[in-house]
């Protein structure tokens, strides 16, 4: 028996029924997309915070190890002990030692990169956090100059450990000849400095109206702040 005239035109979709299809699958992907966002965002977070806190154990471990002296805040930079040197080379399972340049211990999947930083800099970031250097920079008083010899922060003497970060955020510097590759933000942030302030800590997490920056403290609790708190600008020993 040969199909009916009635059944031959219901074998398509008629152009309303597509019209209604597509509206549907619109209106679903602008209910998806947000959540999709929001739930990249937490995760990129979460990643952040983990890697803070496995980067401040690193830290306290040398420490331990040096008599309370952490690693290298600043020079040199690319070789053990400065501190994000230190860091990769545990993290890594001790593979690179002094001498070990940059670009072989470096890579844009480790513990020192920030998911969220990485996502937003159009870079494959291998560097995206800074070691806190207040009153350890070479200004009048400082009891250190990172710039110009190997300087350390004495963990056993910090005397607010909840209250004083160790590793921050950071922003990427411009470029010049003797700051780091665009693949590498600060490394240092003196909080005294307004400009090291303002310029080089890393706003990657929160929407544009409330974009926050990660910390962790010296007691290995890390969190997310707007703002710097007034007794992070306690020179540090």
């Amino acid at each position: 028996m040969k199909p009916s005239a009635v059944t031959r035109e219901r074998s398509a979709f008629t152009l309303v029924e597509l019209l209604v299809v597509v509206a549907v699958i619109a209106v679903l992907i602008g209910v998806l997309l947000p959540a999709l966002a929001g739930a990249r965002r937490a995760g990129h977070a979460a990643a952040c915070l983990s890697n803070l806190r496995q980067a401040f154990t690193i830290c306290a471990y040398y420490a331990h190890d040096h008599n309370g002296h952490g690693p290298a805040i600043g020079v040199p930079y690319a070789s053990v002990p400065n501190w994000a040197m230190v860091v990769q080379t545990e993290a890594r399972g001790g593979a690179g030692r002094a001498g070990t340049s940059p670009g072989e211990v470096f890579h844009e999947t480790s513990v020192l990169v920030c998911p969220a930083c990485q996502a937003q800099s159009g870079e494959r970031m291998t560097r995206t956090y800074a070691m806190n250097a207040t009153g350890l920079s070479g200004l009048p008083g400082d009891g250190g100059d990172y710039d110009q010899r190997p300087t350390f922060i004495r963990f056993d003497l910090v005397q607010v450990p909840s209250a004083t970060p160790l590793l921050l955020d950071a922003a990427p510097l411009p470029q010049g000849p003797e700051l780091p590759p665009p693949t590498r933000t600060a490394s240092v942030i003196d909080l005294r400095q307004e400009a090291h302030a303002t310029q080089r800590i890393g706003r990657w997490h929160g929407g544009r109206a409330d974009a926050r920056f990660h910390a962790v403290r010296f007691d290995g609790s890390a969190g997310g702040y707007e703002e710097v708190p007034a007794s992070w600008l306690e020179a540090l020993p």
